[in-house]
């Protein structure tokens, strides 16, 4: 069970290339802030990403800038320089004149549900990966976007897509090594191999009938070091990450499906439905019927 990619396959995370530009010095685009979450990458030259109220952020090629929705800003070839919205560059098309140029690759990430809403809510306005701090195969997967940048073969916007996809894996894991303390707990716990194993399999099946002795005995230690372990790495005791656990994966069965309450119950390990309705009001503010007639309405 990869956790990292579960997590963002439950997300629905799917990416989409909406935008390939090349821009002649000085350039300048403002981009309204509205997307969930955009990625913006330089695949050549350099540049600038502005925000109101903070300092500019240079960008060097191959750098990989993770923005999410918030307010507007802007990517230019200096700080200052004017911007045009990103519709209107779209429909200017790339500049073709001589002189200091960048290509500049925008893509959109669509993400929903509960597991992407603790996603989106761990992480800062800005993410950002230097080229320099990329690993190997993250460099590779840049350079194989680049070079499909160049074609124009059948199949050519799917491959664009799916190399943003694995971008954003990349990205992820490289910021969340690089700022532990802003790494969800469950990401922090990777790092240790009996903690891993038993999230791995809390994942893999949270309807079993999990226990604190069940999971001690899984990481080999005793309760009370395997409980005080878990929860110096993850942030939360065992008990409470199973049950954020189970809670998500219902919140998000509701939403998407109209499977009966008895058979949501049963698939996140809870023996009937009142007693899972009861867990869910605790943990949600609201009954599991409310919560599907609030999606039900949107």
């Amino acid at each position: 069970m990869d956790i990292l990619s579960d997590q963002l396959a439950r997300a629905r995370a799917q990416g989409a290339v909406f935008s390939i530009l090349r821009r002649v010095e000085p350039w300048g685009v403002r981009f309204a802030g509205r997307r969930p979450l955009t990625a913006h990458l330089l695949l050549e030259g350099q540049g600038w990403l502005e925000r109101e109220g903070r300092s500019p952020v240079h960008l060097a090629a191959r750098d990989v800038a993770l923005v999410t929705a918030g307010r507007s800003y802007a990517v230019g070839s200096t700080p200052g320089t004017a911007a045009i919205p990103i519709d209107e560059a779209r429909r200017q098309g790339s500049d073709r004149g001589p002189g200091a140029a960048a290509v500049l690759l925008c893509g959109a990430y669509v993400l929903d549900g509960s597991v992407a809403a603790s996603l989106l809510n761990g992480l800062p306005d800005l993410v950002l990966v230097r080229a320099t701090d990329q690993d190997p195969s993250h460099a590779a997967a840049i350079d194989l976007l680049a070079a499909e940048v160049q074609r124009d073969a059948p199949g050519h916007q799917a491959l664009l897509d799916r190399l943003l996809d694995l971008n954003l894996i990349y990205t992820l894991s490289a910021w969340w090594e690089q700022s532990s303390a802003q790494a969800p707990g469950w990401f922090r716990a990777l790092s240790h191999p009996e903690v891993r194993q038993v999230l791995e399999s809390l994942h893999a099946n949270p309807a079993a009938d999990w226990t604190l002795e069940t999971m001690a005995q899984l990481a080999g230690r005793s309760r009370a070091s395997f409980a005080a372990t878990f929860r110096d790495l993850v942030g939360v005791s065992p008990g409470r990450y199973l049950t954020e656990l189970r809670m998500s994966r219902a919140e998000d069965a509701l939403a998407r499906t109209g499977a009966p309450l008895a058979t949501i119950a049963r698939n996140v390990g809870y023996s009937n439905e009142f007693a899972f309705a009861t867990a869910f009001r605790r943990h949600s503010g609201s009954s599991p019927g409310q919560w599907r007639r609030r999606f039900e309405r949107t």
